[in-house]
C-alpha cells in the first residue's frame, strides 16, 4: 500500500479510481473539506440518506457550518494580509518620502548658501551637522547640486 499524507488546508486528494484505497481516501477527503461545493453529492455516494432524513439534515447543517467557518477564515486571512501589505507599503513609501524630502532639503540649503555667497566649507559643515552626513557625502551633494545649478544657469 502507498503511504498517503492527508493535510488539512487547501490541498485536495485528486487520486484516480485505479489507485489503491481510492474510495476511502476520497471519502476522507470529502469529510475533511465539507465546505467544498460537491460535498453533499460526494457524501451521498457513500451514505444512504433515503431512510434517514434526520441524518441528511445533520450532514447539511455540518456542511453549512463548515462553509461559514471556511468563509470566515478566508475573510480573516484576507484582512490580515491586507493589513500586512498596507503596513509594508506605508513603511516603504514613508522611507522614500523621507529620503526625497531630505534630498530636497539638502539641495535648498546648498543653493541658498550659494546664493548668499556662504563659503563652501561652511556649507559642508552645516550639511554634516544638520543632516548627519559624512564629509564625503556632504561634498558629493554639494558638487551635485552646484553643478546642476551651473547647468541651469548656462542653458
Amino acid at each position: 500500500m502507498t503511504l498517503v499524507v492527508i493535510k488539512l488546508g487547501n490541498t485536495v486528494y485528486n487520486g484516480d479510481k485505479e489507485d489503491e484505497g481510492y474510495e476511502l481516501l476520497r471519502f476522507l477527503n470529502t469529510i475533511m473539506y465539507p465546505h467544498k461545493d460537491d460535498f453533499m453529492s460526494t457524501v451521498s455516494e457513500y451514505i444512504d440518506f433515503s431512510d434517514n432524513d434526520i441524518l441528511r439534515e445533520e450532514v447539511i447543517r455540518v456542511s453549512s457550518i463548515e462553509q461559514i467557518k471556511y468563509e470566515g477564515m478566508r475573510e480573516e486571512l484576507t484582512k490580515e494580509l491586507t493589513e500586512e501589505i498596507t503596513a509594508e507599503l506605508t513603511e516603504e513609501i514613508t522611507a522614500e518620502l523621507t529620503e526625497e524630502l531630505t534630498r530636497r532639503g539638502i539641495q535648498v540649503l546648498i543653493l541658498n548658501n550659494l546664493a548668499e555667497k556662504i563659503p563652501r566649507e561652511r556649507t559642508l559643515i552645516t550639511l554634516q551637522m544638520y543632516y548627519n552626513l559624512t564629509e564625503e557625502k556632504a561634498k558629493y551633494y554639494y558638487e551635485k547640486f552646484t553643478s546642476e545649478e551651473q547647468n541651469i544657469i548656462s542653458v
